[in-house]
This record gives structure tokens, sequence and C-alpha cells, in this order.
């Protein structure tokens, strides 16, 4: 798999919003627990985990370097949040494995 439009802030959320994002999609502290738990917690769930299983197999390269930096700025931002479910903490560690490039 390789990723071939532009979605990563909707999966990959931190407090600033993508740079093409048509919507100005962010997260903050306090929504981001919603957010876990909330009606489409399960997909998202699903999604991060499949992105991580790429990551597993391909590497870093299986995202383009644009949006690496988002990656990064996304485990920062989730790291600090409170109260986070098992599968979060799982995602967060299976992808600070790798080395994420801050833009």
């Amino acid at each position: 798999g390789r990723k071939t439009s532009h979605w990563i802030w909707w999966v990959c959320p931190t407090q600033l919003p993508g740079r093409a994002d048509p919507i100005g999609t962010y997260v903050t502290k306090q929504t981001a627990v919603a957010l876990m738990s909330g009606e489409s917690a399960e997909e998202w769930r699903a999604v991060l985990e499949k992105l991580c299983a790429l990551v597993d197999d391909v590497g870093t390269s299986v995202l383009p370097k644009v949006d690496h930096g988002r990656v990064h700025h996304f485990l920062r931002f989730w790291s600090r949040v409170p109260n986070k479910p098992e599968w979060m903490e799982d995602v967060l560690e299976s992808l600070r494995r790798f080395d994420w490039q801050a833009r």
C-alpha cells in the first residue's frame, strides 16, 4: 500500500490544521477524549492500526516525506493526552519505533 491522496490530517490529527485540509481539522486535549471514544473511534482505530502494520512491513516510505512531520506531531500531541485507551498506546508505541522528521 501507498498513500495516494490527501488524508493524513484526519488519521493523525494534531492541534494544528493540515496545510491542505479543506475544513481545517484539528484536535485539542479536551476534544481528544471524545474522539477516542466517539462513534467513529473503531474505524479510526482500524485505520491507525493498518498504518502501523504498513509502516512495520514497508517502513516510513509508505507515507510521502511531506507527511512525516504530521506523524511526528501526532506522536507528540497524543503522547500528552491523559487516559488513552490501550489501543492508542499501542499505536503510539508502534509508530515511535521509527524516525519521523518534523518539518
